[in-house]
């Protein structure tokens, strides 16, 4: 019971703190309004972007010129701090470098000086301007990060942000030609996650028929035929080129995972290529032993049989008086 009731006690000493952290978050008076704008004094975005900082002067003298706001008074204020508030974060992190975060904080200073327009032309053509601006700082920021990016999925992201940005900051010819740059290299790199695809495929295939090509031994006994050895030294090389060459290209777009799979099988192609092309020699070697022991065969039968030639020539000789006819 003492328990119980310590807790029912912590309960309601709590209760006022939250109350009052919830009413500091959601201002409701002029009074709050009034602290909640003059606390964003000397805030470096509003600095830069002296637009919100004539906003928030608006703001303070609004609020102490009246005494109780109605609904469209709250409604604008909290427009306009919205906004404000927003926009510092956008700001915060381009100085940051976090341009994504960025740029989904400024798309929501949008949202809410859509909202002061309702109540405020002025003030949200005002923030409008900023915002525009800042797209374009923004931009090249996204741009710039693009740039460095080493993962092509991550830089064609970047790149439609870029767009994005700049479409937002009222540059049609700049967003366009991003977007244009977008499709090519999308077009690129899927045509290269094509060729990997195709590489894979090509080796898997290839061992499938041909399992023990990475052993000289078993390479030659394997071959369906005398030439089946040549015909898999032929395929195996290029099967071999091409994963070098998807390879290279997983390791162009920075795809880790890719690059490791396909240095695997790379190394896979190029030891049955080496054991196959020891093997076609082999054969070579052998098929010339073959021809060299046929031919001496051959001539030495050639040379017997112009020996015997000879000697039926010599038999023929007939002897009359002193002369040989």
């Amino acid at each position: 019971m003492i328990l119980v009731a310590i807790v029912a006690v912590s309960a309601v000493a709590a209760a006022p703190l939250f109350a009052g952290a919830a009413a500091a978050d959601e201002p409701e008076t002029a009074d709050d309004y009034f602290e909640e704008f003059r606390a964003m004094e000397g805030t470096e975005a509003y600095e830069e972007y002296d637009e919100f900082e004539t906003i928030r002067t608006f703001a303070v003298t609004q609020v102490q010129e009246t005494g109780t706001l109605d609904d469209d008074e709250r409604a604008q204020l909290e427009a306009a701090r919205a906004a404000m508030v927003a926009f510092d974060r956008a700001y915060r992190h381009a100085e940051d470098g976090d341009y994504e975060e960025s740029l989904e904080y400024a798309e929501e200073t949008d949202a809410h000086i859509a909202d002061l327009e309702e109540y405020e032309q002025t003030q949200a053509t005002l923030a409008d301007l900023a915002v525009t601006r800042f797209y374009e700082g923004l931009a090249d920021g996204l741009y710039d990060e693009a740039e460095a990016a080493e993962r092509t999925p991550d830089r064609l992201e970047l790149l439609s942000l870029t767009a994005t940005a700049y479409e937002r900051a009222n540059m049609p010819d700049e967003a366009a030609e991003f977007n244009l740059q977008v499709q090519q290299e999308t077009a690129a790199y899927e045509a290269a996650l094509a060729e990997m695809d195709d590489a894979e495929a090509d080796a898997e295939a290839f061992f499938d028929d041909c399992g023990d090509c990475n052993d000289v031994g078993s390479a030659v006994a394997g071959a369906p035929n005398v030439l089946g050895t040549f015909e898999q030294y032929q395929e195996v090389r290029t099967v071999d080129d091409a994963v070098a060459d998807a390879r290279a290209e997983a390791t162009f777009h920075g795809l880790e995972d890719r690059e490791e799979a396909l240095a695997t099988l790379d190394d896979e192609t190029s030891d049955a290529r080496l054991s196959l092309a020891i093997a076609s020699a082999s054969v070579l070697v052998g098929y010339g032993v073959i021809v060299g022991l046929l031919g001496t065969i051959l001539l030495g039968r050639i040379f017997a049989w112009q020996r015997t030639y000879e000697r039926a020539q010599v038999g023929s000789v007939v002897t009359v008086g002193d002369g040989d006819v």
